[in-house]
């Protein structure tokens, strides 16, 4: 540091006095705002994960959403279909008394199955439990095959609606 005798005039040191504290006040509002810019884009940052999250979870919500509206459409008839079910099985019933029925059967099933009805065909198949129930026993043919199907089974848009009722080898 120069005193003040290293200068020609008392002015000149006062002067360069002025421009060292003049310069520690600059670095020091220069940290200052340094400080307040990483502050803020520390904020900035932390706002913009925030609006990525936020919209990630909204385009999320409604891609949910829309699979479950798409979900009811779909399924907003099952109530009335599984209501005419019985109707079928004693249309089946009565095919045997009277064959005449097999239009009027073929007509309703045509229609259930325009709104996503499927008839199981298990006869013959191997036994799953997720769409058949296990009404009774025989000891005859491949173990675990479906021998006879006591109630048709029934999906509606590829879910379970009704389970067969089958007989089953067992050995």
């Amino acid at each position: 540091m120069m005193n003040h005798k290293e200068y020609n005039r008392p002015l000149e040191f006062d002067i360069e006095q002025v421009r060292k504290r003049n310069k520690m006040k600059d670095r020091e509002e220069m940290k200052k705002y340094k400080q307040l810019y990483t502050d803020t884009m520390s904020d900035l940052n932390d706002y913009k994960s925030l609006y990525v999250r936020q919209r990630s979870e909204m385009e999320n919500y409604s891609k949910y959403k829309e699979r479950e509206i798409e979900n009811i459409r779909k399924n907003a008839s099952s109530d009335l279909i599984k209501e005419l079910l019985p109707v079928l099985d004693t249309l089946d019933a009565g095919i045997a008394h009277d064959p005449k029925l097999e239009p009027v059967r073929s007509q309703l099933l045509k229609v259930l199955q325009s709104h996503g009805l499927q008839v199981l065909e298990v006869k013959g198949t191997k036994y799953d439990p997720n769409l058949e129930e296990a009404v009774g026993v025989l000891d005859q043919g491949e173990d675990g095959t479906v021998l006879e199907e006591v109630q048709k089974g029934y999906t509606l848009n590829g879910d379970v609606l009704r389970t067969s009722k089958v007989i089953v080898s067992k050995r």
